[in-house]
């Protein structure tokens, strides 16, 4: 992936976590997500992923990591899948909570015609 795309990524997972902060504070009581049984409400999630960002900073890890541990301890049904299986089920639930999150536009140079 490069770094560009890579970038946009991050900035897409940090305004994913701000969102998912939002709805804690408007309706922290409500599902954020269902999988195979397990649900995990906005409130849950967020507290969940601030506890993960603090290990995940300190080993330099992404914003990502915290959020996919958030997510792991939040269902554990995910835990018991297969890794490839995992990780489609990881991605559509990112997915599924960013589905309001706009994509960053990324600083990339404009074409423009010249004479």
């Amino acid at each position: 992936m490069s770094t560009i795309a890579q970038s946009g990524r991050d900035q897409w997972i940090a305004d994913l976590c701000v969102h998912l902060a939002d709805r804690a504070e408007t309706a922290g009581w409500m599902v954020a997500v269902r999988h195979a049984g397990d649900s995990v409400t906005f409130d849950a999630l967020t507290v969940s992923l601030n506890d993960y960002r603090r290990v995940v900073g300190t080993q330099g890890m992404s914003l990502e990591s915290a959020l996919t541990a958030a997510l792991c301890t939040a269902l554990p049904g995910l835990v018991a899948l297969e890794p490839a299986e995992q990780a489609r089920a990881l991605t559509e639930i990112v997915g599924w909570l960013g589905r309001e999150v706009p994509e960053p536009t990324v600083g990339r140079p404009a074409l423009r015609s010249v004479s």
